[in-house]
């Protein structure tokens, strides 16, 4: 039996990844990074360092159809939306599939930190169930999984793959503390004020987490190369929804759907114009902090 820990290198997965190791033992599990080409350097340092520390053996899967994630969005002419999420099934389920039924292929047990009160959807998964359910039962569209269809149910007519979500119904401040009660240091990006460290920047972003992204050159500077890079081939498709700042603030008009378009740059002049009247990051107390994090305890 295979213990595989899906590490994104954010708090969730890292708690998985921890309680995996004191269910199974570090030479027993292996923990998958499925990288989107779109991380923050920070967060594949973390990754690398929390596996080293434990002695876990760690492999880095890619999409085998895209190099990453801009040359996904090229070669699909959009950016992902809110509405259409297709990054985290290119670059993420399906690199993980191919792994199970091309490398694989062995009973398995797949540890995932996912958390109910992250989201709706996630609140209607279940703690355990068997890995390939999307391919039998239905979701609230009325649809299944395609992806591979064929071997992925061949596949599990021979072998034994479920999962299991131990943080399932943890609080985040409880992982948190789970985390640092075993000695390991979190993403930095925490302490940075970031609340999720996954893609940098992920298209559910929110204002605050573009202002802090502001800060960091060439997180900045890579957004700004990723939108101009698409629209070189022709398309005006933006990374930010339109609604992203007031209308006053989009300078740029697409002709095709006669309607003004948020660009990055228009984000970041709208964000610089709102942090000149209000400094997010000033300090909330005369000696200052050099923590910014949401969470107790990462600072101390």
């Amino acid at each position: 039996m295979k213990v595989v820990v899906q590490f994104s290198g954010g708090k969730d997965s890292h708690a998985a990844l921890l309680w995996a190791i004191s269910q199974y033992g570090a030479r027993n599990i292996v923990a998958v990074f499925c990288d989107t080409g779109w991380e923050h350097p920070l967060t594949i340092e973390h990754i690398h360092a929390v596996c080293a520390k434990h002695n876990v053996e760690l492999v880095t899967l890619r999409s085998r159809k895209y190099d990453g994630f801009v040359d996904m969005c090229i070669r699909k002419g959009r950016f992902p939306s809110s509405q259409r999420r297709f990054c985290t099934t290119e670059l993420k389920v399906m690199p993980m599939i191919d792994w199970l039924l091309d490398e694989q292929r062995c009973n398995a047990i797949i540890i995932q930190g996912i958390r109910a009160s992250e989201s709706a959807a996630r609140a209607g998964m279940d703690a355990e169930c068997m890995y390939f359910k999307s391919y039998f039962v239905s979701n609230a569209k009325g649809k299944v999984s395609t992806y591979r269809a064929r071997e992925v149910k061949e596949i599990c007519k021979q072998y034994d793959i479920s999962v299991r979500r131990p943080v399932f119904d943890w609080l985040a401040q409880e992982v948190i503390d789970y985390i640092l009660a075993a000695g390991d240091e979190l993403n930095p990006l925490y302490k940075r004020g970031y609340s999720r460290v996954g893609c940098m920047p992920c298209v559910m972003c929110k204002q605050r987490e573009v202002r802090l992204l502001m800060q960091d050159e060439p997180m900045r500077a890579r957004l700004v190369e990723a939108e101009a890079q698409l629209q070189k081939t022709g398309r005006r498709s933006t990374f930010f929804a339109p609604d992203f700042v007031p209308e006053y603030a989009r300078k740029h008009f697409d002709d095709r759907s006669r309607t003004k378009i948020c660009t990055v740059q228009d984000v970041f002049e709208y964000l610089d114009g709102k942090n000149a009247t209000l400094d997010m990051f000033a300090p909330e107390d005369e000696e200052g902090t050099s923590c910014m994090s949401m969470y107790h305890g990462l600072c101390e």
